[in-house]
């Protein structure tokens, strides 16, 4: 399976017409927002609790980052958030899936269409999940997803651009034959990635049955258990806990490994504040789910959290 053949299956797989590899998830955002001829120095929303590579890559584009607050329910930038923040300087949304969970992605699609602006979902810690039926991955103009380190395929290397439309392939393509940073052209790990994709389907069930344990187990009131169903692919699965500090002190005393993704993108703005962002800021914890998970390490993070005492 050569380059081509794959790019056609990952297309197929989230009911893509277009499918381009890039060299990173980064790259393939960076693509996007160069494919929707939003004009240069233009401003783009985005959520202001998210990995801040995504920050990054839309400064590194050309464009000006505008930060919009998260919902607690969802985690993730929902149509009112990007109503609090939205000028007419704007020409382009990243709609991000936050740590797996689906946002109203149909709301911020109608949102986008309504107000002519771009819409990109960054589908790069949920895809393989869905909401309402279809496959996260196929919402907006353009998708992004990241076969990097912890993804839903940790393949170390690589992402991936999808569309629909004719015009945006093209100017994608026209992008990246003129960018070859952001190219995927390494066929060593080509080969890698084609093999990843072949257990795709087992993994993210793994990866499901692992945030299903979870969440039907953690028992703890001191933690404010994430939103669930069956649709959710959580990426590392979420709880909010006060005082985490003092959780995260007695966790590696015991050696359990917890980590605490995201901080409040606002703190890299003088005037930034956002509520709900700061609250995940300072009380998330982010427990592994991935395949390679091991069922002691679930039931060891799960009896330590359930038997957790705030001093």
């Amino acid at each position: 399976m050569g380059v081509i053949e794959l790019q056609e299956l990952i297309a197929t797989l989230f009911s893509r017409k277009y499918a381009l590899l890039t060299r990173s998830g980064s790259f393939a955002l960076i693509t996007a927002i160069n494919a929707s001829n939003a004009p240069k120095g233009s401003s783009v929303i985005m959520p202001a609790s998210c990995c801040p590579i995504v920050l990054f890559a839309i400064q590194m584009a050309g464009y000006n980052v505008i930060l919009a607050d998260i919902s607690l329910s969802s985690l993730s930038m929902e149509v009112s958030d990007i109503e609090e923040v939205f000028d007419d300087t704007v020409s382009v949304i990243v709609a991000v899936h936050g740590y797996g969970h689906y946002c109203k992605i149909d709301e911020i699609v109608e949102f986008a269409k309504s107000n002519n602006v771009g819409l990109i979902e960054d589908a790069c810690l949920a895809y393989g999940g869905s909401y309402q039926g279809k496959a996260l991955g196929c919402f907006g103009d353009f998708s992004i997803v990241s076969f990097g380190y912890d993804k839903p395929i940790d393949n170390l290397y690589g992402g991936a651009i999808l569309m629909n439309k004719e015009c945006d392939y093209n100017n994608a393509k026209v992008f990246l034959s003129d960018n070859s940073m952001a190219q995927f052209n390494d066929m060593e790990q080509l080969a890698k990635l084609k093999n990843r994709f072949s257990g795709f389907i087992e993994e993210i069930q793994i990866r499901k049955n692992n945030v299903a344990y979870l969440q039907e187990n953690i028992r703890n009131p001191l933690f404010t258990k994430a939103n669930y169903d069956d649709e959710v692919i959580y990426w590392r699965y979420p709880l909010l806990i006060k005082n985490r500090a003092c959780f995260l002190a007695k966790a590696k005393e015991e050696g359990i490994v917890f980590t605490k993704h995201y901080k409040s993108l606002g703190e890299l703005q003088t005037h930034g504040y956002y509520p709900n962002a700061a609250v995940v800021d300072e009380q998330i914890i982010n427990l592994f789910v991935r395949p390679e998970t091991p069922k002691k390490q679930l039931i060891d993070m799960v009896m330590f959290i359930n038997d957790y005492q705030d001093e």
